[in-house]
């Protein structure tokens, strides 16, 4: 059977185990997928593995076998549930039976993990640092554990910066970021770790001078506005803006407006935010609706306000961010204050009651108004 073919079956199996759906062409690909895994073709076990686990859990000789044969031919997901399934699962040995099985494969979970670190995968070190801090071998201390994924820390630095010395621009910004952002550091090591914003800084400086495109200066921006200055800041964002990179446009008109970095100069803060807002920026849309509400750069136009209020509120797929319910929030505001409209309580109400469902603590202390004791 070629590749293409054993690809075709070893994803029917996996849709069925994934969606518990078509057991009868899952068991045809079954028997198609056995020959390969027989002659130890590792995802085939894996899958058989996973195939037997789900249909027929109750016998475990039948999974086990096949995830055991993956397993030691070095397949991580066979190992990784077979290191679940001995610590949380296994329901039929006793404690001190299956004890030392979930200790032996996490183990070999960190053996092959560390063998491809050593060869400079960057998702092992990261995940062993990650393992140390979060799944440590039970036969470790906690203390034993933070140092364990310290020097995998640094492991991932040092194979982020072999990357970078010999790779692209792209390499040099992973270095970077995880330099300065920590690289998705678990939050029990991070204290503990040296400071490195210098290094950062100076990187970010390289990549925009040799990139020179708008996202690398909108990244130094992003950088300088914290650890260094709001001048520099600016500067970047307008080189970024200059070379069409449309988030600093937002950046830039909240500088004007704040007067952080340059001047305050509420026209251009208006002009800046515009252009965000027709290049598609919800967030630029509150800031333009509230130019509007204040007279900031433009006439005072209440109805432009409340339109653009309106437009983020209704939006569905903003609902899960904070830009909904800070409409919302606006909303009940120009209601209950009657900015440009006629005051009415009733909307008023509503928009805040819909503003704290969404966890707004502004319209959950709207909400406790004495004009509002009527609705409750």
């Amino acid at each position: 059977m070629n590749s293409k073919e054993l690809s075709k079956y070893f994803k029917i199996i996996k849709q069925s185990v994934d969606d518990f759906d078509d057991p009868e062409q899952a068991r045809l690909a079954v028997e198609a997928i056995t020959p390969a895994a027989e002659q130890g073709n590792a995802q085939a076990q894996y899958l058989l593995g996973m195939y037997y686990y789900t249909f027929y859990c109750e016998d475990s000789s039948r999974f086990l076998c096949w995830m055991e044969k993956a397993a030691e031919a070095d397949n991580l997901k066979a190992i990784k549930f077979l290191v679940d399934y001995y610590r949380f699962i296994c329901d039929d040995m006793e404690p001190e039976q299956r004890k030392p099985l979930g200790r032996k494969w996490l183990y070999r979970m960190i053996e092959v993990l560390k063998k491809k670190a050593d060869k400079g995968v960057v998702s092992a070190a990261k995940s062993l640092m990650n393992l140390y801090v979060h799944d440590r071998p039970d036969d470790m201390t906690e203390k034993e554990g933070r140092e364990a994924a310290m020097m995998w820390h640094e492991r991932l630095i040092e194979i982020l910066r072999e990357k970078a010395e010999q790779g692209t621009v792209r390499d040099k910004k992973n270095l970077a970021d995880a330099l300065y952002n920590g690289c998705d550091v678990p939050e029990e090591i991070d204290s503990y770790l040296p400071d490195r914003v210098d290094e950062a800084v100076r990187l970010y400086e390289e990549i925009s001078g040799e990139k020179k495109d708008g996202a690398s200066y909108y990244d130094s921006g992003r950088m300088y506005s914290r650890e260094v200055s709001e001048e520099n800041a600016f500067a970047c964002y307008m080189k970024a803006a200059e070379l069409g990179y449309t988030p600093a446009y937002y950046e830039i008109a909240a500088a004007y407006l704040d007067g952080e970095g340059t001047k305050r100069d509420f026209d251009k803060a208006f002009e800046w935010f515009k252009k965000a807002v027709d290049n598609g920026d919800t967030s630029a849309k509150l800031k333009l609706a509230e130019c509007y509400k204040r007279g900031a750069g433009c006439q005072r136009d209440y109805a432009a306000a409340m339109a653009l209020y309106q437009q983020v509120a209704g939006d569905k797929s903003l609902k899960r961010y904070s830009f909904a319910d800070v409409a919302e929030y606006e909303l009940g505001n120009m209601y209950l204050k009657g900015l440009g409209v006629e005051v009415d309580l009733r909307k008023a109400y509503d928009y805040f009651k819909q503003a704290a469902k969404n966890d707004n603590r502004a319209a959950e202390n709207a909400l406790n108004n004495k004009k509002f004791r009527d609705f409750k």
